[in-house]
């Protein structure tokens, strides 16, 4: 299977804009969810029933040590049946999908609800881990308003809040 290979770690404490966005979805996360694009379990640590995918070998072994459930996942290839979670979260994650459309349509067909952070068009994904980071999907707000998204503003200057 194909390994993403990043190894930084997102946790809560490492940066301001880190704890914004986990501090915003905690309480917009309900029932048994799955974290797509879970890094090293960052939330799942800290809200129940959850299950992750993680595309870094690296960061699924670092999950399952802290014994969080997170399996080897590709967003567009989620290795479960069709609704099979209450709610999917997508922090931070269809900006470096290959194929976001295909990710986004993977979290509605096993979540019965998929809420999300995307960084606004143009604007850098934040430092993290002492690396500067770009978009590699630019997704403007209207166009996921177009698919049925809400779209709120977020707490952030760089980021919008969405849920289908």
């Amino acid at each position: 299977m194909r390994d993403f290979n990043y190894k930084t770690v997102i946790e809560r404490g490492r940066s301001p804009q880190i704890d914004a966005i986990h501090d915003f979805l905690i309480p917009r996360v309900s029932g048994h969810w799955l974290d797509i694009g879970c890094n090293a379990g960052w939330m799942l640590s800290d809200i129940p029933n959850g299950v992750g995918v993680e595309p870094s070998l690296f960061l699924v072994e670092l999950a399952r040590a802290k014994g969080l459930d997170v399996h080897h996942a590709w967003a567009e290839e989620l290795p479960f049946p069709s609704a099979s979670f209450d709610t999917a979260l997508m922090a931070s994650v269809l900006e470096q999908a290959e194929d976001w459309r295909k990710a986004l349509a993977e979290a509605q067909r096993v979540a019965m609800r998929v809420i999300g952070i995307m960084p606004y068009p143009g604007s850098a994904w934040g430092i993290i881990g002492g690396k500067h980071k770009r978009v590699r999907n630019v997704i403007a707000p209207d166009e996921l308003r177009l698919m049925g998204a809400r779209i709120e503003d977020y707490v952030t200057p760089t980021d919008y809040f969405f849920e289908l």
